[in-house]
């Protein structure tokens, strides 16, 4: 008998657009939607200790640093640990938690692998558990099907889609641990292990990276495909916790518009000179959202002076008596008075 084939179910634009869609459900306020994920980097990094802190975030219903969690259940696959080995980790983080919070974080040690039973062992523990929002596999390695594969871009594909289908349909994460490879690649996301198949399956991709090997400052790069990106400055604290400390790239971006501003000044005027109070005041009027205070921008105009002679801004700073000041001019306008 010839093969019966199924048409191809088309959709119109008109069609779509007319359409109530629901929107991405976050367990981990905008930067942990709902779908699948990757949390990489180095062995022995940290990578379980954040794993472990997204779950007791979720438990607790509490906070990220400033995203907050969405409270249900954790399921912790933790293939590579002991009963002994989370039971310390437990006690290690018992400061910073409430460990009689309303969600509970489930452990297990051992685990069917992908296609030989997992799926179905998941799908048994969700029925019983449907509060869970979370699940982490600890590591990814260790569920996929040893020898059946070569780590082609199909063989990632396949399982990654294979484990979307696990979740599909349900407001969850499951968030994968897996290991960088040893690259100098510029960009964090291709130092995750594998083909492009494992990263440009996923929704989106947590990497992990610290500064030195045996410090305690890292950098967690964010990738997601439907939110925004972000790279967080992290330290691992006495907790046992990854501590906010900054986002990268944030006070970079505010140099440089404080920049603009004093450009966009300087075209009304062939110099300026005042007091940080009052060269406050006049960025202010410039950009209402401007806010940072006189000590501070005089702090910021003395550290970014190259950035300044970038932007072609003359800044030099002068002492009487009694006041302070700050004159600004155009690199091009050194002969102007101020």
């Amino acid at each position: 008998m010839p093969k019966t084939i199924q048409p191809l179910l088309a959709t119109t634009d008109k069609t779509l657009m007319s359409q109530t869609i629901e929107p991405l459900g976050f367990t981990i306020g905008s930067i942990l939607p709902h779908g699948l994920f990757i949390l990489g980097g180095s062995s022995k990094i940290g990578k379980s200790w954040l794993a472990l802190d997204l779950c007791h975030t979720v438990a607790n219903g509490g906070q990220l640093w400033d995203y907050p969690a969405t409270q249900g259940e954790a399921l912790y696959l933790a293939l590579e640990d002991t009963p002994k080995r989370i039971q310390e980790r437990l006690a290690k983080i018992a400061p910073a938690y409430d460990l009689n919070a309303p969600g509970s974080i489930h452990f297990v040690y051992r685990a069917q692998k992908l296609g030989e039973g997992l799926a179905e062992q998941l799908a048994e523990f969700l029925k019983d558990n449907p509060k869970t929002q979370l699940i982490v596999i600890d590591t990814l390695q260790y569920i996929r099907n040893n020898g059946k594969f070569n780590g082609t871009y199909s063989d990632d594909y396949r399982d990654m889609d294979a484990l979307r289908e696990i979740i599909r349909g349900r407001k969850l994460t499951m968030l994968l641990i897996t290991h960088n490879c040893k690259s100098d690649a510029s960009d964090p996301i291709n130092k995750v292990h594998g083909s492009a198949g494992l990263t440009g399956a996923v929704d989106g991709i947590f990497v992990l990276e610290k500064n030195k090997r045996i410090g305690d400052m890292a950098r967690l790069t964010i990738s997601n495909r439907d939110t925004e990106s972000y790279q967080f400055d992290i330290r691992f604290d006495s907790n046992c916790r990854w501590e906010y400390i900054g986002e990268t790239g944030k006070e970079e971006n505010n140099h440089e518009h404080l920049c603009e501003l004093i450009n966009h000044m300087l075209d009304e005027s062939p110099g300026w000179n005042g007091t940080a109070t009052q060269l406050c005041a006049a960025l202010t009027v410039l950009d209402p959202a401007f806010s940072t205070a006189p000590f501070a921008l005089s702090k910021t105009l003395k550290a970014q002076q190259e950035l300044l002679t970038q932007h072609s801004i003359i800044c030099d700073f002068a002492r009487n008596k009694t006041t302070r000041s700050i004159q600004l001019k155009r690199k091009s306008d050194q002969n102007a008075t101020v």
